[in-house]
């Protein structure tokens, strides 16, 4: 069992691999890829996530977005001892119960759900909280997570839903898309954004605009504005020697390159300049 926050952009993916064991992960803010062999998505905040055995799956494209993510495996493999998948005792109070719950997953092809109305999100987060304060009860909690995230999976699996209509009014889809417009075009990402004028774009307000970017990116809007004018500053740093430092700072929106480079170094681990001097030199 694990659980991520990452909280800008990264430099690591999972490339395509395979687990022993029935994955499970729930993404509980921002979003990334998945993939198997038969198909990609962009996994958003709800989303969930299921492999079987040995089922061929990468998280990553290549690299991991900013997001919140939760993640289980748990080994039901065949063995000797064993004519076919079997969970552990400590899970579900009877053997009938258990019975069911491997008759659904053996029964499962779907390798993508969504959370329907927040459930398992909101009990993940809770619980990761607690695990977080080194609570006493530490192995309870963990067979409770571990519970409650087989039987609220098998209970969407049963209902045959591979989809939920999360977002009915499309106001997540069309923040998602204004930013994603930002990331398409520089001069559109340097225009003098404020929280205020980009819910305007968005139609929507400006709270709603904080808690949207939250869920969907894992950043507020100023920080997710920050990290897509960084980005096209990168490029810029690779693509034109000739520009100096002070101007790609003012070409992508910063006021300051003092405060430019401040950004820079906190995203990318190094100033424009030693960035560019080492990409250079590779």
């Amino acid at each position: 069992m694990g659980y991520w926050d990452a909280v800008g952009p990264q430099t690591w993916g999972l490339p395509m691999h395979r687990n022993e064991g029935i994955e499970i992960c729930c993404v509980l803010s921002g979003e990334t890829s998945f993939a198997t062999d038969n198909n990609k998505w962009t996994l958003q905040a709800g989303d969930i996530t299921i492999t079987r055995p040995w089922q061929r799956h990468q998280l990553g494209d290549p690299c991991i977005r900013p997001c919140k993510l939760f993640w289980m495996i748990l080994d039901v493999e065949d063995s000797h001892e064993r004519a076919g998948w079997q969970f552990p005792d400590w899970i579900c109070p009877d053997q009938r119960s258990r019975r069911e719950l491997l008759r659904i997953f053996r029964k499962n092809q779907c390798c993508h759900l969504a959370d329907k109305d927040n459930e398992l999100k909101k009990v993940l987060q809770q619980s990761c909280e607690k695990l977080s304060t080194g609570d006493p009860l530490v192995h309870a909690i963990l067979a409770n997570i571990v519970n409650t995230t087989l039987l609220t999976v098998a209970a969407r699996l049963a209902e045959g839903v591979e989809d939920g209509q999360q977002d009915p009014q499309g106001f997540d889809q069309t923040i998602r898309q204004f930013f994603h417009g930002l990331e398409m075009s520089i001069d559109k990402s340097a225009e003098p954004w404020s929280v205020e004028k980009m819910a305007h774009a968005c139609r929507v307000g400006k709270s709603y605009l904080t808690s949207a970017c939250r869920r969907i990116f894992n950043a507020t809007p100023a920080e997710q504005l920050g990290r897509i004018r960084l980005n096209h500053a990168r490029d810029l740093l690779l693509a034109h020697l000739e520009l100096s430092i002070t101007d790609i700072a003012f070409t992508c929106g910063f006021n300051s390159s003092q405060y430019f480079a401040s950004c820079f170094r906190k995203q990318f681990g190094s100033t424009p300049q030693q960035y560019r001097s080492k990409s250079s030199r590779d």
